[in-house]
């Protein structure tokens, strides 16, 4: 399982992404909330099938998101 804090930071098409994310407690799915300078949080999980799904209301572009869940998916394999 992945430690409960991890920092971001990337930069995707000449803009810099920065923020963090944190393991939060969901009794289902291993669950962290994403928190990044500009955006509004949202929440990742990884469900039962080794499948990434993010909160309906995470407003962001798809490039992030995927910069994120394979750093989490990265960061879970280096454990």
């Amino acid at each position: 399982m992945l430690s409960t804090y991890l920092n971001i930071q990337f930069d995707i098409e000449g803009k810099p992404v920065n923020g963090f994310c944190m393991q939060i407690h969901d009794d289902f799915h291993e669950t962290y909330a994403v928190i990044l300078d500009g955006y509004h949080s949202f929440c990742v999980w990884l469900d039962g099938s080794s499948t990434w799904h993010f909160s309906k209301n995470a407003s962001i572009e798809p490039s992030i998101l995927d910069q994120i869940i394979s750093k989490l998916t990265l960061s879970k394999s280096e454990e």
